[in-house]
């Protein structure tokens, strides 16, 4: 017996504890919320990216005690979508229910706003583009000669639709007051779609040449 009586009464405590937070939560008035929690799409596979646009955000609605829906934090609750079973570019429709969620226990979802994300797949692909200068404070009475790009192309990648769209990326305007002795400037380019990236650093250098015109 003295397994079981041993600290008898810091088991008894700890009993008591759990029943007082049980009561409370079984006993709380039961309430409905609604917060906005982010959405995360996971195991992308890796020959394909997502083309449509991207839903970064779902409202829901929930019901539970209320202590426990005052606690609910959205940044640690991200609404989860699973594209581990896709395997072919295409259009996906994924219906949004509590599978897609990490609930704590007692608390219900009622709805998800809006109930389902459509989003389409495409081939991964990439391709070099050229690089286009752009320049601002041109001096008075001066034109650009000539301006060369370092690197004059860079590859850019993402869905293929997207991909092929882009004829070259252009760079942030230089100020052709900011050059320096030898005329030279660092910019960055910009692909100009939030889904296509740069599989390099996009900094580049621009020597440029002014003459009066």
């Amino acid at each position: 017996m003295k397994p079981i009586t041993r600290n008898l009464g810091w088991k008894l405590a700890s009993l008591g504890a759990a029943f007082v937070i049980w009561l409370v939560v079984t006993g709380a008035r039961e309430l409905t919320t609604s917060i906005t929690v982010p959405v995360q799409y996971r195991n992308i596979p890796k020959n394909l990216e997502i083309s449509s646009d991207i839903m970064e955000q779902v409202h829901l609605v929930l019901r539970g005690p209320s202590p426990m829906l005052s606690r609910l934090s959205p940044a640690a609750m991200p609404l989860v979508v699973d594209l581990s079973e896709v395997r072919t570019p295409g259009q996906r429709t994924f219906t949004l229910d509590r599978r897609n969620l990490n609930l704590p226990a007692g608390v219900t979802l009622e709805r998800a706003v809006p109930a389902q994300l459509q989003i389409r797949l495409e081939t991964r692909i990439q391709r070099d583009v050229p690089v286009k200068p752009q320049f601002e404070n041109i001096p008075e009475g001066m034109q650009v000669k000539s301006a060369d790009v370092s690197p004059a192309k860079l590859t850019v990648i993402g869905p293929q639709s997207r991909v092929r769209h882009i004829q070259e990326v252009l760079t942030d305007a230089v100020d052709l007051r900011m050059l320096d002795a030898k005329g030279n400037a660092s910019t960055t380019a910009y692909s100009g779609d939030a889904q296509v990236n740069f599989t390099s650093s996009p900094a580049v250098t621009i020597h440029v040449t002014l003459a009066p015109k």
